[in-house]
């Protein structure tokens, strides 16, 4: 195990140590009632869920940004837990019907408000993976081009490639179902383009670069 997991799994283990440590020592624990028992249990449900807040978090670009609220929710939850649990274990009520209820209401509280910024955090992760898949085809297409315009020394060639790069880049990033194949098209012509040596297939896949880039272009303004 690295060194960095063994002092995560020492600082998470803390609270767990002290606050079972203070438990045990403070509590007559052979004269609890389950009312002590059933508030120390939802300490620790809520404090596990604290530990497992990165486990829900969505991978992506922007995961920080869905991470913050997230333990927010669940760093309140654990400390609301927390604070009424000990009180109740203090109070020790007889019946268990005002423990479990209190904990309970807690408890569906804040799964509620997590539940929320799940969902929340799944629709912003799917709104920014769509972006960056549309902007994939303008800023992958644009660097291949310029990197095969700096290969180009006949200026008349240039001047086809660099037409379609400027088309290209130029191009609307937001994309569509029905103009994915034609951008899977320019992506492979690109590529063929750039593989070429001989000026005329050169000036000729430049050609049909800007026609399908063009094309695609049109059916974006047509499919608005």
């Amino acid at each position: 195990m690295k060194r960095v997991n063994i002092l995560w799994l020492t600082l998470n283990s803390l609270f767990l140590i002290v606050f079972n440590l203070l438990f045990f020592m403070l509590c007559d624990v052979g004269n609890a009632n389950s009312s002590v028992w059933i508030s120390y249990g939802f300490i620790h449900v809520a404090y596990f869920a604290l530990l497992a807040t990165p486990l829900f978090v969505r991978k992506s670009v922007v995961e920080t940004d869905y991470r913050r609220p997230l333990y927010t929710v669940t760093t309140a939850w654990f400390l609301a837990a927390l604070l009424v649990g000990v009180v109740l274990i203090v109070i020790a009520p007889d019946t268990v019907k005002v423990t479990i209820i209190i904990h309970v209401v807690l408890t569906a509280i804040f799964l509620a408000l997590a539940l929320v910024n799940l969902i929340v955090n799944e629709h912003t992760a799917d709104s920014v993976e769509r972006r960056e898949a549309e902007l994939q085809y303008v800023k992958e297409s644009s660097a291949k081009l310029q990197s095969v315009l700096q290969q180009i020394t006949d200026r008349a060639t240039a001047k086809k490639v660099e037409r379609v790069y400027d088309l290209i880049h130029s191009s609307p990033s937001r994309s569509n179902a029905a103009v994915r194949s034609l951008e899977q098209q320019i992506i492979n012509e690109i590529e063929l383009l750039a593989a070429q040596n001989e000026t005329e297939q050169i000036v000729s896949s430049a050609d049909k670069i800007y026609r399908l880039a063009d094309e695609r272009n049109r059916q974006l303004k047509t499919n608005k």
